[in-house]
Order: structure tokens, then C-alpha cells, then sequence
């Protein structure tokens, strides 16, 4: 996730199942309230999902009116997330985005846990307003892990 000279890297896992519930928010947004880039943005949205570690995430690259729907839809995505108590495998296994994927999205996992999804989700919002509090010197972030925030590299 980079904005700016800002940035931070978060578990693919933990993205993919953030973003997909961010692009059924956004679906599910009346059509008046969507920017005029929403497909392109929901199918974005989708690509990171699987696609995971494979490419990075450049807010900056997003219109203004853009990325404040992309994170309106990531917060009310967090918030459904912790009202379920996480998202489990049986569930992941029918999400129809994730097609032949979907059994093995969550690498062996049988359940992720809300609380990364929130801290990843708001992890997001401070990064967008410049405000993400700076990770060690020569390290960095990694949000989205079943243990939480935790730095890496060094």
C-alpha cells in the first residue's frame, strides 16, 4: 500500500477478503452516490483480491472522489467483518468472486479473525490522510497478520 512516500505492506490474504467485502459494499451503493470510475475502481478491487502479493496498491493513482468512496467502502467493509466475528472458510468457499479459488483463498486457514481486517482497514484511512504514524527506521509495517501490525524487514 504506498501514498505518497508513505506506505506499508499488508498479508494478501487479509487484503483479498478486506477488498472483495469493499467491492460488495460498493455494489451495493446507490448508483448516485458512486464516482463515475466505480467499475473500473469495484474491478480493481477485485484483481487485488487475487492477485494478493503480486502488485502493490497506489492510492495516489486514484481520483480524489475515488479513493474516498474506495475507503468509505474498506471502513463499512471492516465494520460487517467484525459484525460477523471474522469470515470462516465455508463462507470464503462460496464467494463467487474467487471462482475455483475459493477453497483455498485462505491458505489452510479455517477462520480469519476481525480484528487484523479493522486494524488493516484503518491501517488504510491514516495511510490516505497522511497520517499512518511511521514504522522503525529502514523497516516497515505489515498490516493483516493473524497476530495484528508487526514490522518487517530491517
Amino acid at each position: 500500500m504506498i501514498s505518497g512516500e508513505a506506505m506499508f505492506w499488508a498479508y494478501d490474504v487479509a487484503l483479498g477478503v478486506l477488498f472483495i467485502e469493499a467491492a460488495r459494499v460498493g455494489a451495493e451503493m446507490p448508483a448516485d452516490l458512486r464516482p463515475s470510475g466505480w467499475p473500473e475502481l469495484e474491478q480493481g478491487l477485485r484483481t487485488q483480491a487475487l492477485v494478493g502479493s503480486s502488485s502493490a496498491v497506489l492510492l495516489d493513482d486514484l481520483a480524489v472522489e475515488q479513493q474516498e468512496v474506495l475507503l468509505s467502502c474498506i471502513v463499512e467493509a471492516a465494520r460487517r467483518i467484525e459484525a460477523r466475528g471474522g469470515v470462516s472458510q465455508d463462507e470464503v468457499s462460496t464467494w463467487p468472486e474467487l471462482e475455483e479459488s475459493g477453497t483455498s483463498f485462505l491458505r489452510g486457514a479455517e477462520h480469519i479473525a476481525a480484528a487484523p481486517l479493522v486494524e488493516l482497514a484503518q491501517a488504510l484511512v491514516d495511510l490516505a490522510a497522511g497520517t499512518l504514524s511511521p514504522a522503525p527506521a529502514e523497516r516497515y509495517w505489515y498490516y493483516g497478520t493473524p497476530q495484528g501490525r508487526i514490522v518487517q524487514g530491517g
